[in-house]
């Protein structure tokens, strides 16, 4: 599980030594975390679906994050910031942002 620095509304997320690359981080992980505003994950894996991602997220920084699939139930209308630097489903998750903006 990767280091996390925790305070109401900030979650960031970050790979040390002792996180292998095997290691993921799930869907699970985010259902108790309804008042989450500002989400920053580096060399992160993501794992499953994440119907359970926080409605009221504003800022998300994906920097150098993996996605095992689509990312398709992530609901972002309500983000401000999106930076996806290095992140595999950047173009998935920006197409679908832009389709909700339209």
């Amino acid at each position: 599980v990767p280091r996390a620095i925790d305070a109401e509304g900030i979650r960031i997320l970050r790979k040390d030594d002792r996180f292998n690359e095997n290691d993921y981080v799930s869907a699970e992980w985010f259902e108790n975390m309804p008042n989450l505003r500002y989400l920053q994950a580096e060399n992160v894996n993501f794992q499953g679906t994440f119907p359970c991602f926080p409605t009221d997220l504003k800022w998300l920084q994906l920097e150098r994050c993996h996605f095992d699939s689509p990312p398709a139930d992530f609901n972002l209308e309500n983000l401000v910031i999106l930076d996806l630097y290095k992140t595999n489903m950047a173009p998935i998750l920006i197409k679908q942002l832009s389709l909700r903006l339209k």
